[in-house]
């Protein structure tokens, strides 16, 4: 039988990334997340048995390596050489894609439990305070949940359930628009300012909270989008 797969390094390529899932377990991989939890906490849509499927593939591919568990502890996964050497072309399918096919979230992509998560993800160690600090985060609208980040330098911890603990600051918001903030599409600012987010708290912890989290990652891209689609004035 005739083989289906050209030869080509294209082509090979394509038989590793060519479905809709593995190139975001990378991404969940290259920022961090070790444990099935939290990478399926970063791709909640995919099932737990389509993950574990994904999971062993790219370890028979051996781009992934796992750790078997120890009584009590859970096991965990890591890139490879060959999965790090992987990781840019994941990113570099984020940057295309930012400058050339993105536009603001519809409703059914607003998801407020995976956003918390992502805030989590997107934390600068180096900005986050020198106390440990709870926000409790309430996002509204379609897509609407609520979650805690108990930040305790130089990370933070994401829960779901209230833990009892004192709430330093706590931030209501609008789900779609929380997503383009965090993605780059708009600076926090502009959400206080049009009314999309408010927040309950210290002024010094309100100010400081969008400094603490880098979303510049696609802002050059988008800005570069947003420049060529806007009007001529020589054309006006």
């Amino acid at each position: 039988m005739r083989s289906s797969r050209e030869y080509c390094p294209i082509a090979a390529g394509v038989d590793v990334l060519g479905d809709r899932w593995t190139p975001l377990v990378i991404r969940e991989l290259s920022v961090g997340a070790c444990g099935f939890n939290e990478i399926h906490r970063g791709i909640p849509r995919a099932s737990r048995t389509l993950l574990t499927q994904r999971l062993r593939e790219l370890e028979r591919r051996g781009l992934v390596t796992h750790t078997a568990s120890r009584r009590g502890r859970p096991g965990t996964y890591a890139l490879t050489a060959a999965g790090r050497a992987l990781t840019p072309v994941v990113w570099a399918m984020g940057h295309w894609a930012a400058e050339w096919i993105f536009d603001d979230p519809r409703e059914e992509q607003c998801d407020g439990l995976s956003l918390i998560w992502r805030t989590h993800q997107a934390a600068i160690a180096s900005r986050l305070p020198p106390t440990r600090t709870v926000v409790h985060v309430v996002l509204t609208g379609a897509g609407g949940a609520q979650g805690w980040l108990d930040i305790d330098r130089p990370g933070i911890t994401v829960c779901k359930d209230d833990q009892g603990l004192p709430v330093d600051l706590a931030l209501e918001a609008d789900t779609a628009q929380m997503h383009r903030w965090l993605l780059g599409r708009v600076p926090f600012r502009n959400l206080v300012t049009d009314g999309h987010a408010r927040f309950l708290g210290p002024t010094r912890l309100a100010k400081a909270f969008p400094t603490w989290f880098d979303t510049a990652t696609f802002t050059d891209d988008m800005q570069r989008a947003q420049r060529r689609q806007a009007p001529d004035p020589a054309l006006a």
